[in-house]
C-alpha cells in the first residue's frame, strides 16, 4: 500500500485545523496522517461540534495554552515541531506527500525558525538544489522565478540561468500533471515588456531561448497587464517577483488556489492563504484551499 498524505496542522492559533477537519469531513479517501498536537486537533473538533475523522495522527506533543488569533511562541514551537516532524516523515518515504497548513512566521522566528518560510526549510531538509513556489488552481499554473523578496532586490535576481531553471521545472511538472507537450509564458519584469528594460528581458529572452533547445514550448517575455486574459494559450506561466502574477492567481482560483513546491522530487502542497488570526476561533473559515491541496496532492503522488 502507498504510504499516506502528511497533513500538519500549522499555527493551533491560526485556521488550519479547523479548515482540515472541515476539509476531512469531505474525503472519502483515509490514506492520510494528520501531523501536529492530539491536544490541538480534540480542541477544535469540540468547538466545531464535528468529530475527528477516522484517519491516523502523528503527535508532536502538548502545546500549553493558546488564545486564537494571536502571536504565541508555544504556537510557534507546536507548529515547526510539526513542519520538522513532516519533513522527516517525508524524507524517510514515510509519507508520500505532504501537505502544510498555514504558520505565522513572526511566531515561527519566536520559536527559533530562520528560514523565510516553509517553502525553504523544506528545500533545506530534502537538500533540494534547485526548487520554486507554483501558485495552482484549476485554470492556472504559475511559477515564480523570485519568492520572498524585496521589490528593490529583485531584478538584480533575474539571471538566464534562474529563469531557464523555472521554466523547466515548470515543464516537468505539467508532464505530470498529464500535459504531454505544455506551453509556458513567460512573463517580462517590466511593463510593456521591454521599454523600461536594463537588460532584464534580454536574459529572460536567452533563458527562453536555451528552454526551446531543450524542445520545450516557451513563449515571450510576454507583458504582465495582458498575459492572463489569454489562459487558454498556455498551460502555464513563469513570473519573476510574488505580486506579479500571485495577485491574479488568488483573484481567478476564488478560494481554491494552492501552493505546490517543485523540485524536492516529492509532492507538497499547502493553502494559497496564511493563518487568518481575524476570524481564527470563529468557525467561519472556508475549507476550499486547504480540501484542494489534500486531494491534489493525493493525484500527484500515485502519478510519481
Amino acid at each position: 500500500m502507498r504510504p499516506p498524505v502528511g497533513i500538519t496542522l500549522g499555527d493551533p492559533a491560526g485556521i488550519g485545523p479547523e479548515i482540515i477537519i472541515k476539509a476531512l469531513q469531505r474525503i472519502p479517501h483515509r490514506n492520510l496522517l494528520l501531523i501536529g498536537p492530539d491536544e490541538v486537533l480534540k480542541r477544535e473538533s469540540e468547538q466545531l461540534k464535528v468529530p475527528l475523522p477516522p484517519v491516523a495522527l502523528y503527535d508532536t506533543g502538548p502545546v500549553g495554552d493558546y488564545q486564537y488569533g494571536q502571536v504565541q511562541k508555544n504556537c510557534g514551537v507546536a507548529a515547526l515541531q510539526a513542519l520538522e516532524a513532516g519533513a522527516a516523515l517525508l524524507k524517510q518515504n514515510r509519507i508520500s506527500a505532504l501537505v502544510t497548513a498555514p504558520v505565522s512566521k513572526t511566531a515561527l522566528r519566536l520559536a527559533g525558525f530562520r528560514f523565510p518560510g516553509q517553502t525553504e526549510f523544506l528545500a533545506h531538509r530534502l537538500h533540494a538544489r534547485r526548487y520554486a513556489m507554483l501558485a495552482w488552481s484549476p485554470q492556472f499554473r504559475v511559477i515564480f522565478v523570485t519568492i520572498h523578496l524585496p521589490l528593490a532586490r529583485v531584478a538584480r535576481q533575474i539571471t538566464s540561468a534562474r529563469v531557464r531553471e523555472k521554466i523547466i521545472l515548470l515543464n516537468e511538472y505539467l508532464q505530470l500533471e498529464g500535459f504531454e507537450q505544455p506551453v509556458i509564458g513567460v512573463l517580462a519584469l517590466n511593463p510593456h515588456a521591454d521599454e523600461f528594460s536594463l537588460g532584464e528581458e534580454r536574459r529572460i529572452r536567452q533563458a527562453i531561448i536555451q528552454a526551446r533547445r531543450k524542445n520545450i514550448r516557451a513563449e515571450g517575455p510576454l507583458p504582465a497587464d495582458s498575459i492572463f486574459v489569454n489562459l487558454d494559450r498556455f498551460h502555464g506561466f513563469v513570473a519573476m517577483y510574488h505580486d506579479q502574477a500571485m495577485i491574479p492567481a488568488k483573484l481567478l482560483a476564488r478560494g481554491a488556489g494552492v501552493n505546490v513546491t517543485l523540485g524536492l522530487s516529492r509532492i507538497r502542497t499547502s493553502p494559497l492563504h496564511g493563518v487568518a488570526f481575524d476570524i481564527a476561533g470563529q468557525h467561519r473559515a472556508d475549507p476550499g484551499s486547504m480540501l484542494t491541496a489534500i486531494r491534489l496532492a493525493l493525484k500527484l503522488s500515485a502519478r510519481l
